[in-house]
């Protein structure tokens, strides 16, 4: 048997490690010696992301022990020997590796494998389950896997200023996400518009004893008052608008001037010249005294257009050549052209009078001052009447006169019973999530519907308004159609609702224009 050699465990990175004797088994001999080829295992520094990624054996934790575990792979793989914990008494000194070529092997390769694989197998239990010490180099009375174990790590820097800056990076997104979340608002603040509704309402007027008698069937609101009747008379002239054309007309005034020492007369259609010899006549005889003035009426022997003249000069050209510059005429204002008309009764003139002594006999009956002023009083003019119209249709007159009298009913009620009413029905008609804004009593009007003449009672029509708003608590917007909608998509969908008169958008944080994705997040307020 072979005397065991000494043997040196090199490693490229590592000093050498030099052990005292290792003993091996007994080959029999038996078996043929086979010369092994040397195994020689090359360790390749992984990269950093590499390295976080392997397990088992090569680990964060081991990496800096790799080489040296290598060395002591391939020495065992070059001399086939067993090498255990408590053979390596000591490490002597670190030294530059060099590989060593050993020259023959003295065991089987089956024996071999199984000798490395739970060498190995055993390494790397202990390597797993040992934490890393700090001191190194060891003792030389360390046990050999200690001071694998023992061994600093090598980090690449690198790798921990990646992580680091990974790291922040997404502490930085979840802190952004945090406060987007947390500190992300939108507050919807709502001017609600102003609606205007009107209704009608049937109140009902009259005797107490006939009222109550369909009170139960009666549709119609009571309401206190009275009902009055009595005669009116009036009478009034209307003017006839019926004209008829019986030619051209040409009207005008000549004031006849006499400075001589005598009075002057003159004839009916005697002449006057103009300054641009157009001729005039007298419509009357005049006699203009010495020294004085008179006023007449002229007309033109041919009436036209261009007879209608400015205020001008008037010779009288049947006058002596010596008196015309003492005896003359002057016109102040400008002959009138037109034609003539002569009026007459025409048949809608007849029915405008009828109608408007209808309205006259109203507003006679409303001088009554009998009737409360603080009740609400309307007029009806019970048929038939007597109307009395002097002209016919045709008559050639320019005047008429039209004579009525009737019965009135007058039906006076509490006009603050009518308002309560009309406001109460249009609380039922404001929706819900609305609220009446405004009714005045002076929207209201009233008309007499209906009036029976027998029973005394009248129907009184009352038609209203007001003015209607959305409710600060109303919930008309649902936020979650809202959810993560930019400004003009939130635009687009409050412009839906005919309540909303106004809005404005309030993002928080200011730079956001986009609503958070909560709903809790998200606001809507309605200013009233």
């Amino acid at each position: 048997m072979p005397r065991p050699r000494k043997t040196e465990l090199v490693s490229a990175s590592s000093p050498v490690i030099k052990a005292k004797k290792i003993i091996k088994k007994p080959i029999k001999k038996a078996a043929p010696i086979k010369k092994a080829k040397p195994v020689i295992i090359d360790v390749i520094e992984d990269d950093d992301d590499d390295i976080i990624n392997s397990s088992n054996f090569f680990s964060d934790e081991s990496l800096a022990k790799s080489k040296f575990a290598t060395t002591v792979e391939s020495h065992q793989a070059q001399n086939k020997v067993e090498i255990n914990n408590e053979d390596i008494e000591s490490l002597e000194k670190w030294e530059t590796p060099e590989q060593n070529k050993l020259d023959d092997t003295m065991s089987l390769e089956e024996d071999n494998h199984d000798i490395q694989k739970k060498f190995f197998s055993d390494l790397a239990s202990e390597m797993k389950n040992k934490n890393t010490e700090n001191s190194f180099p060891v003792k030389n009375d360390t046990p050999f896997t200690d001071r694998v174990n023992n061994m600093p790590p090598r980090k690449s820097v690198g790798l921990y200023r990646r992580l680091a800056w990974k790291f922040l990076m997404m502490v930085g997104l979840l802190a952004l996400l945090v406060l987007y979340f947390s500190f992300s608002k939108l507050t919807v603040l709502i001017t609600p518009e102003v609606e205007a509704m009107s209704d009608t309402l049937f109140m009902r007027v009259g005797n107490e004893t006939a009222t109550s008698s369909t009170e139960v069937s009666d549709p119609r609101e009571k309401v206190s008052g009275s009902v009055n009747e009595f005669e009116v008379e009036v009478e009034k002239t209307y003017d006839a608008q019926g004209s008829e054309t019986l030619g051209e007309d040409l009207s005008g005034k000549v004031t006849i001037i006499n400075n001589y020492i005598k009075s002057q007369q003159l004839i009916a259609t005697t002449r006057l010249l103009s300054s641009d010899n157009k001729l005039f006549r007298l419509k009357e005889a005049v006699n203009i005294p010495a020294g004085g003035k008179v006023e007449v009426e002229v007309y033109a022997d041919k009436v036209s257009a261009d007879m209608a003249i400015e205020p001008t000069h008037f010779t009288i050209p049947g006058l002596w050549v010596g008196l015309q510059d003492k005896i003359y005429a002057e016109s102040e204002e400008a002959f009138v052209y037109g034609e003539k008309q002569r009026q007459y009764v025409r048949v809608v003139d007849i029915q405008a009078a009828t109608d408007d002594i209808q309205e006259l006999l109203l507003k006679k009956a409303e001088e009554n001052k009998t009737l409360r002023s603080q009740d609400e009083v309307l007029y009806q003019v019970l048929e038939p009447g007597t109307t009395t119209v002097s002209a016919k249709a045709g008559d050639k007159v320019s005047k008429f006169i039209v004579k009525a009298k009737a019965k009135v009913v007058a039906v006076a009620f509490s006009r603050e019973e009518s308002a309560k009413l009309a406001s109460a029905k249009l609380n039922i008609l404001v929706p819900d999530d609305k609220e009446l804004a405004e009714f005045k009593t002076e929207s209201l009007s009233y008309s007499l519907e209906n009036y029976d003449e027998k029973n005394k009672v009248a129907t009184v029509k009352a038609s209203f308004s007001g003015l209607m708003l959305l409710k600060s608590d109303a919930n008309i917007i649902d936020r979650t159609r809202l959810v993560n909608l930019n400004a003009e998509q939130i635009s687009a969908y409050l412009s839906d609702y005919p309540e909303i008169g106004n809005y404005e958008l309030k993002f928080y944080p200011s730079f956001v224009k986009r609503a958070p994705n909560l709903v809790d997040r998200i606001e809507v307020k309605i200013k009233n």
